[in-house]
């Protein structure tokens, strides 16, 4: 069987290993691959430019890593990694360890953690879809909801928790209420906070990208113009939607189209110590504290060589789906951005040696309300020929794409 993959990202990657039994050819318009997924060197440090790691929960990720025999490059975070905070009320606060711990924290105010304790309590789903804030308001409450679970949805999405589909963004928790009736009793059943440990490479996941990259007949610099068979038996489309909307017929088009994405920029701080940071993986920034800026990571504490001795490498995103317009700042509006936001979350600022900005207009694919039909609209409308995989559809970490990839059977 000949078949075309479009997109030299992971998913598009992973796709063409998993079918390589067949005739099959990538085409990345780019001159590189990897997607979002880059990683470089810049004054001594190793930067990730996209996604930091996966974790290691997925079987999927890790029978591929052994299949192209990259097990002894696999890097785990350090424990520091566990240590995170959050933006609240003008300073930092630590987030609990555990549940017990969780009352006796700071990270909400006192009446917003005991309302968490009325969880098992809370009203059953209502009728159709509902937003991750709506959904969290009515388990943990609204000052949970506006602070912690806005967090984790900055971290994750760079989204808005008010237009997500908890449904389609994150379905554990909709099936965790569904078979326990409760996210409380549900976690106790399953163990508390994500399985598996974050994890990368030695050198970047660049690593995996370059690997299978050089597995696959890849042709750089080569797109469609046109979502057409073009003489192939398949056609798997692993592009972003918008960038799928321009090549499809205008029914597909139109369907494609309504997938939005939060455009996101990465500031890339390189600090001489000593820096008054902690050693942790760092923080996020719920909106409506007062930082622009979506979090930071300290990318030197949570994998070690990352920075040479007596440098701090510190990750910080900009934009997301409720402030787009960040990615318009100059390099200079940007950077000014950041500092101010830094120096009010460490109270204290230093200024770096060096500095570089990457921008993701495209960003990460929001899953808002809707998205289940959405994805049925577009299986309707899909031609047999063509399967549309990617971080689009069905999971925006690198374990989802892979996972889907690898599980597909033409």
């Amino acid at each position: 069987m000949k078949i075309a993959v479009l997109g030299g990202g992971i998913a598009g990657l992973a796709a063409a290993w998993r079918l390589r039994e067949h005739e099959v050819t990538v085409f990345e318009a780019r001159e590189r691959p990897g997607g979002n997924i880059r990683t470089e060197r810049f004054e001594d440090c190793l930067v990730e430019w996209g996604p930091n790691g996966f974790l290691d929960n997925e079987p999927a990720t890790l029978r591929l890593i052994d299949e192209l025999g990259l097990g002894a490059r696999v890097r785990r975070a350090r424990e520091a990694a566990a240590v995170r905070y959050v933006y609240r009320a003008g300073r930092l606060r630590a987030l609990p360890p555990s549940p017990p711990r969780f009352l006796l924290s700071g990270c909400l105010p006192l009446l917003a953690r005991l309302r968490v304790l009325l969880e098992p309590f809370a009203k059953g789903p209502p009728d159709g879809d509902e937003s991750v804030f709506d959904f969290a308001a009515r388990r943990i409450g609204r000052g949970a909801a506006s602070v912690l679970v806005d967090a984790f949805v900055t971290g994750v999405y760079a989204g808005d928790p008010k237009r997500l589909s908890v449904a389609s963004a994150f379905p554990k928790l909709k099936a965790l209420e569904a078979e326990y009736g409760s996210l409380i009793r549900g976690a106790k059943g399953r163990g508390f906070g994500p399985k598996g440990v974050l994890t990368g490479f030695d050198g970047g996941l660049q690593v995996l990208v370059d690997e299978l990259a050089g597995r696959v007949d890849l042709r750089l610099g080569e797109g469609w113009e046109v979502l057409e068979p073009g003489g192939y038996d398949r056609v798997v489309c692993t592009v972003p939607a918008p960038r799928a909307a321009a090549l499809a017929p205008p029914d597909l088009a139109a369907a494609l189209r309504e997938i939005p994405t939060a455009p996101v920029a990465v500031v890339a701080l390189v600090f001489d110590e000593p820096l008054d940071v902690p050693d942790a993986f760092g923080f996020l920034a719920p909106r409506g504290q007062g930082l622009r800026i979506l979090g930071a990571l300290y990318d030197s504490s949570i994998f070690d060589g990352r920075a040479p001795p007596g440098r701090r490498l510190v990750r910080v995103m900009v934009g997301g789906r409720r402030d787009p317009e960040a990615l318009h700042l100059d390099d200079g509006e940007l950077v000014e951005a950041v500092a101010r936001d830094l120096r009010a979350a460490w109270g204290a600022w230093k200024e770096p040696r060096a500095g570089k900005i990457v921008r993701h207009p495209l960003g990460i694919a929001q899953y808002e309300i809707g998205h289940g039909a959405r994805l049925e609209r577009i299986g309707a409308v899909c031609p047999p020929w063509l399967r549309l995989a990617g971080s689009s559809y069905r999971g925006v970490s690198l374990n989802a794409c892979i996972k889907e990839a690898l599980e597909w059977t033409p």
